[in-house]
């Protein structure tokens, strides 16, 4: 029989196996493993304590973190064991040669002989010897998972020399797409690549670099065109459009300097205003040919204004972004 029971978790059943609950949690925590696989890859969870980071010593030991750590069983079919450390470990690194190269694995090791002496920790996997550098990386034994490589060069007596302890974790995938608002998006401390949504304004983030960026998405309800209002004996027409997705303002149209009284031309609502005093560049045509000088002004009260508009100055086009976050 294929199907293996009782299914978890069943009301009177005391016969549930631990290989079905480490099946359970293999699929859970959504391991990065191909289709087909029957062997989870583990790894460490990208949220919980200082993530098992490994750190080099003034000694022949390395100092791993707190953190959360998902092993594998190298059992088909027999999910994962998880186990979490709650203060900093030191682990001994094996003495140096004073000719030879080696490198060393840190890892995540289960033994489980199937009884009540099962356990976990955190130990140095020694490499063999090799005269060329940097040698070969020894086999990871069953149930485990790395956490780092020690590169261990001849008459090496500490640890913590540059490139000497190189990062190997294998993490456990991100939590999915935080719903929340523009308020509450998520700091940038952060896992790398988390991701989120704002209701309030229908925009998509991850954070990237240390930085929280937006996809290039359109809104639900895209804003429309609206025909400016215009001021001070300027004549149009003039539309402009909130883009969301580029928290920007695209205002284009002629304008005609003929009747002006005031470099403002017209103003820009609430919610359509830069954040600060933006200069753009404008084109215009006149009976004689190009000129040059002419630039739109933005305020941060909504007001447009051309500056430089020179006597016998023909109609102005206007076709610009202007951003509301600088």
């Amino acid at each position: 029989m294929a199907v293996t029971n009782p299914p978890w978790a069943c009301q009177g059943r005391t016969d549930h196996p631990a290989a079905l609950f480490r099946m359970a949690l293999a699929g859970a925590v959504m391991p990065s493993v191909t289709a087909g696989a029957t062997v989870s890859t583990g790894g460490v969870n990208p949220y919980f304590g200082n993530l098992l980071s490994t750190t080099g010593q003034a000694s022949m030991n390395v100092s791993v973190g707190t953190g959360l750590v998902y092993i594998p069983s190298s059992t088909a079919w027999n999910g994962m064991y998880a186990g979490y450390n709650t203060a900093a470990l030191t682990v001994a690194i094996a003495a140096s040669s004073s000719t030879q190269w080696r490198q060393d694995y840190i890892a995540a090791v289960v033994t489980d002989p199937g009884d009540n002496t099962a356990n976990w920790n955190i130990v140095a996997v020694t490499g063999t010897f090799s005269s060329s550098s940097p040698g070969t990386l020894p086999a990871l034994p069953n149930n485990a998972v790395p956490l780092a490589i020690v590169k261990v060069v001849p008459n090496m007596t500490v640890t913590n020399g540059g490139g000497t302890v190189v990062d190997a974790r294998i993490w456990q995938p991100l939590a999915g797409t935080f719903v929340t608002t523009a308020s509450g998006k998520p700091p940038t401390s952060r896992p790398e690549g988390t991701m989120w949504v704002e209701t309030d304004t229908n925009l998509m983030g991850v954070l990237l670099n240390n930085q929280q960026q937006y996809f290039m998405t359109s809104t639900s309800v895209p804003d429309t065109w609206h025909t400016a209002t215009m001021q001070n004996g300027w004549t149009g027409p003039v539309q402009y459009r909130l883009f969301p997705a580029l928290n920007a303002v695209w205002v284009q149209g002629v304008i005609d300097p003929a009747s002006e009284s005031s470099t403002t031309f017209m103003t820009l609502p609430v919610g359509y205003r830069p954040a600060s005093v933006q200069d753009c560049e404008l084109g215009f045509h006149t009976s004689t040919g190009a000129s040059s000088g002419d630039f739109l002004r933005a305020q941060t009260s909504g007001a447009l204004q051309v500056f430089n508009v020179a006597t016998g100055h023909g109609v102005i086009v206007v076709n610009n972004f202007i951003s509301l976050d600088i």
